[in-house]
C-alpha cells in the first residue's frame, strides 16, 4: 500500500510536469504565430482576441483545456494510489463534475468568440461593412443559444434526465413560436432587406405610384421621402412583395426621346435632323450620345428619335442635363427655322343621327 504523503507528491508532480509541458506547446505555437505574422498585415503585438485572429483564441482555450486535463490527470494518480478516495466516490464524482463544467464553459466560449469572428470578417471580405452591426445586434442571441446547448451537454453527461426538460423546451417553443409569429415575421423580412439588398438608405426607389430616396430601413417599415416631399412609411411586408424600381442601382442612364416635328418640313432638313441633335447631346458631357433616327411618318408629324446615356445614377444630375439638352435643341430648331407638329388629336366620336320620325 503506498503511503499517502507519497501519493500526493506524484499526483503534484505530474500535475507541475504537465502543466509545464502544455506552457512549452503552447509558447512555441505562439512563437511560431507570430513569425508567420511578421509576412501579413496583421499586428503581432496586440493582444490575443483582440487583433481579429482565430489563432490567439484557439492557443488561449487549448492552453487552459491542457491545464485541466492535467489537473484531472493528478487527480485521476491521487485516486487511483489513495484507498480512501476509491472507497468514497464523492470527491472523485465532484472533481469530474467541476472539470467537466470548466471544460464546457471553455468551450462554449471558443465556440461563440470563433464564430461571431468568422461571420464578421466573411462579411467584410464580401464586402458588406454595413452589416456587421445587424450582426452585433444578434451576438447575444447566438451566445445564448450555444450557451443553452452547453447547458444540456453538461446536463445529460452528469446523467440528469432530460425528457422532462425537452418536452418543456419543445412545448416552450410552441408557445413562444406563436406569440412572436408577427414580430418573428418582421424580423425575417428585415433580415430579407439587409442580406437581399434590394435597395439600400439613399437609393432612389419607384413602387406603385411612389417615387422617392430610402431614409431609413427599420425592422418592421422603411421609410421613403417622396420626391413631392412627404414622408412615406410602409411595412417591409409589404414593401417586398411590390416590384420595387431602384435607380440608384443604375451604372448608367438610358434616355429615349420622341420628337414629333412638322411633316410640312424640307427633305432637307429632316436629313440634318440627326447631325443637329447629336451635336447639342454632344456638347453636354457627361451624356453620352448614342443615335437619331427618323422612325416614321406619323399624322400630320415626322417622328424623331434620340437615345443618349447618362453615366450617373443621380437623378438630379439626369434631370440638369435633360433640361440643358432639351432647352438646346429646342434653340437650334428656332434657328434653323424648324417647327414642331401640333400635339395629336384624339378622334371625334362617331355621330349618331336621329331616327326617321
Amino acid at each position: 500500500m503506498a503511503v499517502p504523503g507519497f501519493v500526493l507528491l506524484m499526483a503534484l508532480a505530474r500535475v507541475v510536469v504537465g502543466a509545464a509541458a502544455v506552457w512549452l506547446l503552447v509558447r512555441l505555437l505562439r512563437g511560431r504565430l507570430r513569425r508567420f505574422d511578421l509576412h501579413s498585415d496583421q499586428d503581432p503585438g496586440a493582444a490575443p482576441g483582440r487583433d481579429g485572429r482565430i489563432g490567439p483564441l484557439l492557443l488561449s482555450s487549448l492552453a487552459s483545456l491542457g491545464y485541466l486535463a492535467m489537473v484531472v490527470w493528478g487527480w485521476r494518480s491521487l485516486v487511483r494510489g489513495w484507498e480512501v478516495l476509491r472507497l468514497d466516490p464523492g470527491p472523485d464524482r465532484l472533481v469530474e463534475g467541476a472539470a467537466l463544467l470548466v471544460a464546457t464553459v471553455v468551450v462554449v466560449r471558443l465556440i461563440n468568440r470563433s464564430l461571431l469572428l468568422l461571420l464578421e470578417r466573411s462579411l467584410q471580405r464580401l464586402g458588406r461593412e454595413e452589416q456587421t452591426s445587424t450582426l452585433r445586434a444578434l451576438a447575444p442571441m447566438i451566445r445564448a443559444l450555444f450557451w443553452g446547448l452547453g447547458t444540456l451537454v453538461f446536463l445529460q453527461k452528469q446523467g440528469v434526465p432530460l425528457g422532462a426538460v425537452y418536452a418543456s423546451l419543445a412545448g416552450a417553443g410552441i408557445g413562444i413560436g406563436l406569440a412572436l409569429r408577427g414580430p418573428l415575421s418582421h424580423f425575417i423580412n428585415y433580415l430579407t432587406i439587409v442580406i437581399d439588398k434590394p435597395f439600400q438608405i439613399g437609393d432612389l426607389i419607384g413602387f406603385a405610384d411612389v417615387l422617392g430616396p430610402v431614409e431609413r430601413v427599420g425592422i418592421r417599415s422603411s421609410s421613403i421621402r417622396s420626391l413631392s416631399g412627404e414622408r412615406i412609411v410602409i411595412g417591409n411586408e409589404e414593401l417586398l412583395q411590390k416590384t420595387i424600381r431602384n435607380f440608384g442601382d443604375l451604372p448608367r442612364r438610358r434616355v429615349a426621346h420622341t420628337l414629333r416635328l412638322s411633316d410640312r418640313m424640307p427633305a432637307e432638313k429632316a436629313a440634318a435632323i440627326a447631325g443637329l441633335v447629336e451635336g447639342v447631346v454632344r456638347a453636354h458631357p457627361p451624356a453620352t450620345f448614342d443615335r437619331c433616327h427618323f422612325i416614321r411618318f406619323a399624322d400630320g408629324a415626322l417622328e424623331f428619335q434620340f437615345v443618349f446615356f447618362v453615366p450617373d445614377s443621380d437623378v438630379v444630375v439626369y434631370l440638369d442635363l435633360q433640361q440643358a439638352i432639351n432647352l438646346d435643341i429646342l434653340g437650334a430648331f428656332q434657328s434653323a427655322g424648324i417647327d414642331f407638329a401640333p400635339p395629336p388629336q384624339d378622334p371625334a366620336p362617331p355621330r349618331i343621327s336621329a331616327a326617321p320620325g
